[in-house]
C-alpha cells in the first residue's frame, strides 16, 4: 500500500537531506569591526557655507546695497539668510531681544533708511525704520568690515544693533 507524505512531514524530510550537504559547505562570514563606543566618536558642529553674493561695493553706495538686501530679506522673514549679514556679536544681540530687538517677524511689511553717518573707525551707522502692521520699529545699525559668523573677512557686516 502507498501511503501519501504530508506536507510538513515532506518539508522536514527534505531538510535533513539538505542540512547534511548544507553544513559541509563553508561560507565565508566577513567580520565587521566592532561598533566604537559612542564616547569615543568625534561630532562636528554644522556649519553653514559662508555666504556669497553680499553686497561688497565700498562706500555710502556700498554701505545702503548692503543694508537693503538685510532689511528686505528681515521683511521676507529668512532668518537664516539674514545671519549672513551679521556679526557673532550682533547676532547675540537679536538673538537675546536686547533693547527689543527681533531678526524677522510676520508683521514686518516694509523698510527704509532714515540716515547713514561715516564713524571715524572707517564703518557706518544707519538709522533704519522697519515697517510694521503695529507700530513701525526703529533700530540703530552699526555696520562696517569684520567677520561673519563663518570667520570670513567681509566688507560689510552688522557690527552691531540696538532698537530705538
Amino acid at each position: 500500500m502507498i501511503r501519501a507524505a504530508s506536507a510538513p512531514g515532506l518539508f522536514l524530510g527534505l531538510l535533513g537531506l539538505l542540512g547534511s550537504s548544507l553544513c559541509a559547505c563553508r561560507i565565508p562570514i566577513h567580520e565587521e569591526e566592532p561598533a566604537k563606543p559612542v564616547h569615543a566618536i568625534a561630532f562636528e558642529p554644522l556649519v553653514m557655507p559662508p555666504a556669497e553674493g553680499l553686497p561688497s561695493e565700498p562706500g555710502e553706495e556700498g554701505v545702503r546695497d548692503f543694508l537693503s538686501a538685510f532689511l528686505q530679506i528681515r521683511v521676507i522673514g529668512d532668518s537664516t539668510r539674514a545671519h549672513d549679514f551679521l556679526s557673532e556679536s550682533a547676532l547675540d544681540q537679536y538673538e537675546r531681544h536686547a533693547t527689543g530687538l527681533t531678526l524677522v517677524a510676520v508683521s514686518y511689511t516694509g523698510w527704509e533708511v532714515l540716515s547713514l553717518e561715516p564713524e571715524a573707525d572707517g564703518s557706518w551707522k544707519a538709522h533704519a525704520r522697519l515697517r510694521s502692521e503695529d507700530e513701525p520699529i526703529e533700530e540703530l545699525l552699526y555696520v562696517g568690515p569684520g567677520p561673519d559668523m563663518s570667520g570670513m573677512q567681509r566688507t560689510w557686516i552688522v557690527r552691531r544693533a540696538g532698537r530705538l
